[in-house]
């Protein structure tokens, strides 16, 4: 190429590289403009999406935080009548029962929830995707679906009758695929570094499984269980159907007990304002308790997880 051509070719070089960043600022411009559309976009939504949320908490402390007092935790529900119209007693009861339902729920679920997600996440089998399927579907079921069957296989066909076993029984089949799912992607979560570094030391499947691998996952499993017992301990449809009830202290599984989303779904019902009145309480320390929950766990895995790093 002689010098001439050099001379003839830059001019056009140099109207293609300006070409190039005019193009590169327009569609630059474009972009900035489509993030921030999209940005105020999902702020828009986030702000829509939290407007209810507040005013319902809002609501939910102003009337509930006035019912609040040591009489209502300590003392038994009573019945309003024409001359005593603000005689509602406590929910102590209620509370005895949530705990008792959320124990006995607990301890049936957790151990049986851990197991099926340590097979799903360590396992490629036919078996372990079928199974896989019929956890993802239940977790997206219903809740009282869980209750019907809680129903008419532990008060009906087993004839337990009405009782804190029948409640749990149902809570736990509701607890399970939330168990299973989160304790399944907490074991895919580990690194395969560290079962091939298992392997090559010799050790067999099953102890890497249980030295190595559920150790560390063990911050996601736990997060998962408390994270199941924060949604039982607010179903409202399964206990409806299965716990009966009771005005009495009761903690024993196979006596009917009262649960606090029962004592709302009643008090919701009656006649009188006062009663009315305490569904709001009662909600409170429902919330009160899930947010508890809730938040232990995160904590707890963030301290976990900080202390591991």
């Amino acid at each position: 190429m002689n010098p001439m051509d050099e001379l003839t070719l830059t001019p056009s070089l140099t109207v293609t590289h300006d070409t190039i960043q005019l193009i590169a600022k327009s569609h630059r411009a474009r972009r900035v403009l489509i993030s921030r559309v999209v940005t105020a976009l999902c702020l828009a939504a986030l702000v829509i999406s939290a407007v209810p949320l507040v005013l319902l908490l809002v609501q939910l402390v102003t009337r509930g935080a006035s019912q609040l007092n040591t009489a209502f935790f300590t003392t038994l529900p009573q019945s309003p009548t024409i001359m005593s119209p603000n005689l509602t007693g406590g929910v102590s009861n209620a509370i005895i029962g949530t705990i008792a339902l959320t124990v006995y729920a607990s301890l049936m679920a957790i151990p049986v929830g851990v197991f099926a997600g340590v097979y799903l996440g360590e396992s490629t089998s036919k078996f372990a995707s079928v199974l896989r399927i019929v956890a993802q579907t239940m977790a997206g079921a219903p809740s009282i679906l869980m209750g019907l069957f809680g129903f008419s296989f532990v008060v009906k066909f087993l004839h337990v009758g009405f009782s804190a076993i029948a409640g749990s029984f149902a809570l736990a089949v509701l607890m399970l695929p939330v168990i299973a799912i989160s304790t399944e992607l907490s074991i895919r979560g580990v690194p395969n570094t560290l079962r091939e570094a298992g392997l090559a030391l010799g050790a067999k499947p099953h102890t890497i499984s249980t030295k190595i691998v559920i150790p560390s996952a063990l911050t996601g499993i736990v997060t998962g269980c408390m994270l199941a017992v924060a949604r039982a301990v607010g179903e409202t449809a399964p206990v409806l159907l299965t716990i009966g009830g009771g005005y009495i202290n009761q903690w024993r599984p196979l006596n009917p007990v009262s649960a606090l989303p029962l004592s709302i779904y009643i008090n919701a019902k009656s006649e009188y304002p006062s009663e009315r009145a305490q569904v709001w309480g009662i909600a409170l320390v429902l919330v009160l308790f899930v947010f508890v929950v809730s938040l232990s766990a995160r904590v707890w895995a963030a301290r976990k997880q900080k202390r591991n790093s």
